[in-house]
C-alpha cells in the first residue's frame, strides 16, 4: 500500500521505497541532507564567482521539492516560502516527480542492466523504445516507411542531424543548396541551429564563428487572415518554393513558433507546403521539440494535423526531465548519415531510455503484455492511468483548464489581456500596453513578477508563455489565476500611476 492512493505521489511515501529510504537517514546518502552550505540567497550572492553569465544563473526563486505542477519554493530576496504553480514547464510534460518514471528508473538502476552502452554496441532497452516511438509513426504510412536515430544529446543536435541528413539525401542533386526556414523561428543554440533561427540579440540568439549563411532563405511567418484564408506573403512564400524548389534540399519549419508569441502556424499553410515539397522533391522537416510527444495530444505533430513531415526533430517532452536525450524519426529515404553527426557519446546514457518508455507508458498506456504485470501495491488510481494513458484521459480536460484561465484573465483585465495563441499545451497570452497594442515590455513584466505571486510563466515575444504538465490539477490552475490576478492588477496599478505621474 501506499501512503499516497492518488496518481502523484512521491516515490518514497511507498512502503517498499520507504524502507530502503530509512536505511539510508543520517548517511552521506541521506536524501533529505543539503548538498551546499549556506541558505539560498548567500549562495545566489556568489554567482558571478562560480557561473558564466547570460542565462545560466539561478536567481528569483529556490526550489526544494515539488510534485506535479507544484513546486516547493522560496523566494531568494525575502526568504518567504511559497508553493510556486509551474504554468510553463517546458519539457516536463508529466510534472514535477512523475512516480512511474522514476519507479521505472530506480528498478533499471537495481538491476545488473548496463547505465550506459555506447556507440556499436547494443541492448534490449534501446530496440523497445525505437519501436515504440517508431509505432506511433506507423499511423501516418505504411509500417516501416520511417527509421529513428536516438543518438542526440538535445534538441539542437536533433535539428543539425535532421538537416544534415537532407543534405546527404540531394548529394547527387547539386543545384539542391539552398535551405527555407522562417522568421520568427528559433531551432537551438548550437552553430547550425543559430543560422538557421531569426536573429534576436535581444533575446539572446547569440553568433558563432559566422553571422549569416549565405544559402539560408527566411521566408516570412506564415499567416492566415482574419477570415482564415492565407496571408499574400504567405501565399507567395509557396509561390516561390514552387518557381524555385529545385534550389533547394529543405525547408524546415515549427508548427508552433514558441519564441514568436506562441504562434502556430496555420494548418492550411502546413497542408499546401507539403504538397510544394512534394512536387519540387524537397525535405520537410518538422522541428517538434516544443509541440510533440504529448503537448499537442499526439506524440507527433503530423498525427494532430494530417500533415506528414519527411523528418521530424524531437526532444523535450521525451524524457519528461529525466534524463537528456533527442530524436530524429526520418522517412527511411533520408536515413543516411555520415560522421560525426549520427552520434553523441552521452546519448547512450541508459537511464534516459528507461524515462522514454516510461512517459510513453504514461502517455499512451502501457504495452499489451504488461498490463496484467503491473504492481499490485501501487495505487488504483496509477493503475487505471497506465492502463490507458493520460492523452485519453487528461489531455482534453488539461486544455480546457487553460482555455478556462485564459478567458477569466481576459475577463478580469481586459486592457491588459489580449489574444490567446499557439494550440493544445503550447499556448500564449498576449500582453498589451496602455494603447492596446502587444508588448514585450509588459509580458516581461508580468512573467517577472509573476514568480513573487506563485506563478511561473515565460515570456515568448509579447506574450506570456504556457505550457503546463499534463496533470496541472483545477485546484493549481485556480491558484495561478489569482497568482496571475494579482500580478496584472499590480502591472494596471504602476501604468495608472505612470499616467497620473505623467
Amino acid at each position: 500500500m501506499s501512503v499516497n492512493e492518488g496518481s502523484l505521489f512521491h516515490l518514497e511515501t511507498l512502503n517498499p521505497i520507504h524502507r530502503f529510504t530509512e536505511a539510508l537517514a543520517g548517511s552521506c546518502l541521506d536524501p533529505h541532507l543539503p548538498s551546499s552550505e549556506g541558505d539560498p540567497r548567500e549562495l545566489v550572492a556568489r554567482n558571478p564567482d562560480v557561473f558564466t553569465q547570460g542565462g545560466s544563473w539561478p536567481r528569483d526563486v529556490w526550489v526544494t521539492g515539488g510534485l506535479g505542477a507544484t513546486l516547493d519554493s522560496v523566494l531568494v530576496d525575502t526568504g518567504d516560502r511559497q508553493e510556486l504553480i509551474d504554468l510553463c514547464t517546458i519539457l516536463t510534460v508529466l510534472g514535477i516527480n512523475d512516480p512511474w518514471v522514476k519507479l521505472k528508473q530506480l528498478a533499471y538502476l537495481l538491476s545488473r542492466s548496463p547505465h550506459h552502452v555506447t556507440i556499436r554496441l547494443g541492448c534490449d532497452m534501446y530496440y523497445r523504445v525505437a519501436r515504440r516511438i517508431l509505432k506511433s509513426f506507423d499511423r501516418l504510412g505504411e509500417p516501416g516507411d520511417y527509421v529513428i536515430n536516438m543518438r542526440q544529446c538535445n534538441g539542437s543536435d536533433a535539428v543539425e542531424l535532421a538537416l544534415h541528413s537532407a543534405w546527404k539525401a540531394a548529394d547527387e542533386s547539386a543545384s539542391r543548396r539552398r535551405l527555407g526556414t522562417f522568421l520568427g523561428s528559433y531551432h537551438g543554440e548550437n552553430l547550425t541551429a543559430s543560422l538557421i533561427s531569426e536573429h534576436r540579440p535581444q533575446h539572446g540568439s547569440g553568433r558563432l564563428l559566422v553571422e549569416e549563411a549565405s544559402n539560408v532563405t527566411f521566408f516570412p511567418t506564415p499567416r492566415a487572415e482574419e477570415s482564415g484564408s492565407l496571408s499574400a506573403e504567405s501565399l507567395a512564400v509557396l509561390d516561390a518554393l514552387e518557381r524555385d524548389g529545385d534550389d533547394y534540399f529543405a525547408v524546415i519549419i515549427e508548427p508552433i513558433q514558441w519564441r514568436n508569441s506562441v504562434h502556430a502556424v496555420p494548418l492550411e499553410f502546413l497542408r499546401r507546403l507539403r504538397d510544394v515539397c512534394t512536387r519540387k522533391s524537397i525535405c520537410l522537416i518538422f522541428d517538434e521539440i516544443h509541440n510533440g510527444f504529448g503537448y499537442t495530444g499526439t506524440i507527433s505533430f503530423a498525427e494532430n494535423c494530417g500533415v506528414c513531415p519527411d523528418i521530424a526533430a524531437m526532444s523535450k517532452g521525451l524524457t519528461s526531465g529525466h534524463g537528456s536525450l533527442a530524436i530524429m524519426v526520418a522517412k527511411r529515404g533520408f536515413s543516411e548519415i555520415d560522421g560525426p553527426f549520427a552520434g553523441k557519446s552521452n546519448a547512450a546514457d541508459m537511464m534516459s531510455l528507461v524515462a522514454i518508455d516510461a512517459v510513453l507508458d504514461r502517455l499512451l498506456g502501457v504495452e499489451p503484455n504488461d498490463v496484467d504485470a503491473i504492481p499490485d501495491w501501487l495505487p488504483a488510481e496509477l493503475v487505471a492511468e497506465l492502463r490507458v494513458g493520460l492523452l485519453d484521459t487528461s489531455y482534453s480536460l488539461t486544455v480546457a483548464l487553460v482555455d478556462s484561465l485564459f478567458l477569466e484573465l481576459r475577463r478580469r483585465f481586459p486592457r491588459v489581456v489580449g489574444a490567446s495563441t499557439g494550440m493544445g499545451l503550447v499556448r500564449g497570452l498576449v500582453m498589451l500596453d496602455e494603447v492596446g497594442r502587444p508588448s514585450e515590455a509588459v509580458a516581461s513584466a508580468v512573467a517577472k513578477q509573476g514568480l513573487a505571486n506563485g506563478v511561473y510563466v515565460r515570456q515568448a515575444g509579447t506574450a506570456l508563455f504556457v505550457k503546463p504538465s499534463l496533470v496541472l490539477s483545477p485546484a493549481e490552475a485556480d491558484i495561478a489565476l489569482d497568482g496571475l490576478s494579482r500580478t496584472l492588477t499590480q502591472v494596471t496599478q504602476g501604468r495608472c500611476e505612470e499616467g497620473r505621474s505623467g
